[in-house]
C-alpha cells in the first residue's frame, strides 16, 4: 500500500506537534535580581552635603532629589540584605 505524499506530510507534521514538547524541557525560567552598587561617600562628603542642604533651605527641589535618592540607596541596601 503507497502512502500518498500529503498523508505523510500530515503524519510528520503530527508526530513533531507531539514530540516537540517533549524535546522543550521541563525547567522554568528563573530570574537573578542584580542589585546595583552603592557609591560609599565619605564622613567628609556625608557633612558637607548636610551643611549645603541647611544653608539653603529655599532649595526646595534639591531637598527633594536627595531625600528621593537617600529612598534609592535604602531600596538597594534592602536588595542587597536579601541576598538578591
Amino acid at each position: 500500500m503507497i502512502i500518498p505524499r500529503s498523508m505523510r506530510l500530515l503524519m510528520l507534521l503530527t508526530a513533531m506537534a507531539l514530540v516537540a514538547p517533549l524535546l522543550s524541557g521541563c525547567q522554568s525560567v528563573r530570574y537573578k535580581t542584580v542589585c546595583p552598587t552603592l557609591v560609599t561617600y565619605s564622613q567628609t562628603d556625608q557633612t558637607l552635603l548636610a551643611q549645603e542642604l541647611v544653608a539653603t533651605p529655599q532649595a526646595i527641589t534639591t531637598h527633594r532629589v536627595v531625600r528621593d535618592y537617600v529612598g534609592l540607596r535604602d531600596q538597594v541596601r534592602a536588595c542587597q540584605a536579601s541576598g538578591k
